[in-house]
């Protein structure tokens, strides 16, 4: 759901003597003491999480819910045409059951990949090199969640379930089959423009997202000071030290575990959990890098392996970092391996 179209999100449990109202579509309510009473324009959704959303069935405005102490939440959204989405501009599709994928407009640019080897908690695969990609393109603004990998699939192969939290256990088969499926629905609804199509970011597109511009260690601007526990990486994401996952004195618990997507610092461009939480497919197989600059790069023809990025809930924070790569057999699944959607031009 596009949240320019949610006016207001209205807790049972807290509303009496609040009002909000806005142009189209609007929404406002009041309480006669036993009831809460809704006053809307367009559709009314409501959610127990804010997360999937809901259509109430034959209602019509006013409508009224009894006062209890079951959490619910309401919004308004707009009933008209849909629109294409454009180039440019962040959007946020509506999933089947309500459910918003949220998607980021990544300009086009030049950006170095890779490390340098000054780099604390470098590895050998990270050999520095200037990228260009010449095409804008759309990136999720969080890993896909259990939430968005259930509207669209119909299943959800999580270990750690919740419906915020990111998706994992997906083979990299499984992330592309949501996107091919995916395509397919935004298509039929009339609102991808022509020429693209929902799949995964390439190892190139992922990093110049993930970095937004930054040439350190992490996309907040700053490096490492440990490469194991670190209080720069706390800011920006979920990985082995605030996971559960170690100790403080960096002995295994065995109780690491995911957070709920956006918990952390965004980048600058508005992108969550690009460091930690958990691994991100690539479009690309595994290999080494060029050592000169490249254009649009897709990674080798053929491999074994495909690459994965981000490091996870489980690693150190040297494995957390902007450049580091890792990879998985594409028919294989991790329990700490999930993957984020872009919409990128078809050549």
């Amino acid at each position: 759901m596009d949240p320019k179209r949610i006016l207001s999100i209205l807790s049972v449990l807290a509303l009496a003597g609040i009002t909000v109202q806005a142009a189209e579509p609007s929404i406002s309510c009041e309480t006669d003491g036993t009831n809460l009473i809704i006053t809307y324009t367009g559709t009314l959704l409501q959610s127990t999480d804010t997360i999937s959303w809901t259509e109430v069935a034959s209602a019509s405005s006013p409508y009224k819910v009894k006062i209890s102490d079951k959490k619910l939440f309401f919004c308004s959204q707009d009933g008209g045409e849909v629109q294409p989405v454009v180039p440019g501009e962040n959007f946020s599709p509506s999933l089947p059951g309500g459910v918003s994928l949220d998607m980021i407009w990544i300009e086009p640019g030049t950006f170095i990949m890779g490390s340098p080897e000054d780099e604390l908690g470098r590895w050998d695969d990270e050999t520095q090199h200037e990228v260009t990609l010449t095409q804008g393109y759309w990136l999720g603004k969080y890993a896909v969640t259990q939430a968005q990998y259930e509207a669209v699939m119909e299943t959800n192969p999580s270990y750690f379930k919740g419906v915020a939290l990111p998706v994992e256990q997906v083979t990299w088969h499984n992330a592309t089959n949501f996107c091919a499926k995916l395509t397919e629905i935004e298509r039929a609804a009339g609102r991808l423009p022509e020429g693209y199509e929902y799949t995964l970011p390439t190892e190139a597109q992922w990093e110049y997202a993930c970095r937004a511009g930054t040439t350190t260690a992490l996309n907040s601007g700053k490096n490492l000071s440990n490469m194991y526990k670190c209080s720069n990486m706390d800011e920006v994401g979920c990985y082995g030290f605030n996971s559960g996952q170690y100790d403080s004195n960096g002995n295994s618990t065995g109780e690491g575990k995911t957070y709920s997507v956006g918990q952390k610092l965004p980048n600058a461009w508005g992108l969550y959990d690009m460091h930690g939480n958990v691994g991100e497919w690539c479009l690309d197989w595994y290999g080494n890098y060029p050592t000169s600059a490249v254009t649009d790069p897709t990674g080798p023809v053929t491999g074994e392996k495909r690459v994965m990025r981000g490091g996870s809930w489980y690693y150190y924070a040297n494995n957390c970092r902007s450049a580091f790569r890792n990879y998985g057999y594409p028919n294989h699944f991790y329990g700490d391996s999930g993957f984020r959607v872009s919409l990128i031009p078809v050549k």
